[in-house]
């Protein structure tokens, strides 16, 4: 590693640290002006809590809200613009050193960074989830989740379909039960006025109806009885048959592939789950495509100055997040496949800052 290397590396790594200490400070400081600050009121949560909220708040706010991806494009396009403005990069070029030479340790920087980024996001950021999600539960909401919904379950064991017209999930009961199971010499009904989960004996328990028993052959009803209570047939837990409906964010790589094929098991629409997976890797590669836009507008920058750059870039990390987040939308909705929809907008920018580095002016 040569001196001008470790200029421009120490150079990025410090204004990368204090830019990440800013963003997340005045980050904070927003969410907890126009978000946190009416519940913290209302609720009359401790200053404890609410440190500790946003302490385990902070990897969300570097990879999901891209603050660190945003770091580093304000970090190279300060150190890049300064050296350009210096004429530090004249001095560099008229010498024989080339940009791309030029910019190599920051770039392996950036690379760096998406790589801490996505470890983190598979460590620490999947427990951190939890622990935010679990204060803002028990502190900064004291409402429950009444509301009750069809649901369907297919492929459970013993070859059992289970419909359900009014499930509350917070409860685990539902009304309106329908299950049936068809095999090769059997076919079987249940119709029930309600199910509930019984954590004691940690099955699901059936109510008032009736059990009936088909011969597929003579299509007759070989035979049948009432249910008072009885232990329905399905014996899949709830945290494997509402494994999705918790947040991704909660959740490793390895964890969510799991949960979504075993709710492809079960017939549960998993498109809006797959482009959260495939996000997981697109979005710390946010960080390697921002050092390749600003660059370019840094090199510039003697031409135009520095805040006419800073606001181009700004501009065009704005547009990346607008058009991340629609394509994101159509992934959630399956208009676009989830690999196309969680890449899609990097693929587009860093092929537009490819473009812009190979034209800049040397």
């Amino acid at each position: 590693m040569t001196i001008l290397d470790r200029y421009f590396g120490a150079r990025i790594l410090s204004a990368l640290f204090k830019t990440l200490v800013a963003l997340i400070l005045v980050f904070i400081l927003i969410d907890l002006l126009t978000h946190r600050r009416s519940d913290i009121l209302k609720y009359d949560v401790p200053w404890r809590v609410v440190l500790l909220y946003y302490a385990a708040y902070i990897p969300q706010i570097l990879y999901k809200f891209q603050m660190a991806a945003m770091s580093m494009l304000i970090a190279a396009l300060l150190v890049f613009g300064n050296a350009a403005q210096e004429n530090e990069v004249t001095a560099a070029l008229a010498g024989g050193i080339s940009l791309r030479r030029l910019v190599r340790v920051p770039v392996l920087i950036a690379a760096l960074l998406a790589v801490a980024v996505f470890c983190m996001e598979e460590t620490v950021g999947a427990k951190a989830s939890r622990t935010v999600e679990d204060l803002d539960a028990r502190y900064f909401s004291k409402s429950t989740q009444n509301k009750r919904f069809a649901i369907s379950w297919a492929n459970l064991a013993g070859n059992w379909t289970c419909h359900v017209m009014k499930f509350n999930r917070a409860a685990l009961t539902g009304e309106n039960v329908l299950m049936h199971s068809i095999r090769d010499d059997v076919v079987e009904q249940i119709q029930a006025r309600r199910i509930f989960w019984d954590a004691g004996k940690n099955r699901w328990i059936l109510e008032d109806g009736l059990w009936s028993i088909f011969d597929p052959k003579q299509e007759w009803q070989r035979e049948g009885f009432r249910i008072t209570q009885w232990p329905a047939p399905m014996v899949e837990p709830p945290d494997e048959l509402f494994a999705l409906e918790e947040s991704a964010d909660t959740k490793n790589a390895a964890q969510l592939v799991t949960d979504i094929r075993r709710a492809e098991h079960h017939g549960t629409p998993t498109g809006g789950a797959w482009t959260e997976f495939h996000a997981k890797f697109s979005q710390p590669a946010l960080c390697f495509i921002m050092i390749w836009l600003a660059i370019p507008f840094a090199m510039r920058l003697r031409r135009g100055g520095l805040a006419i750059g800073f606001g181009v870039s700004i501009a065009i990390a704005l547009a990346y997040l607008i058009l991340f987040r629609i394509t994101m939308g159509l992934g959630y909705v399956e208009r676009l496949t989830p690999l196309v929809a969680a890449w899609l907008a990097n693929v587009v920018f860093f092929t537009i800052g490819l473009v812009l580095f190979r034209r800049t002016p040397t």
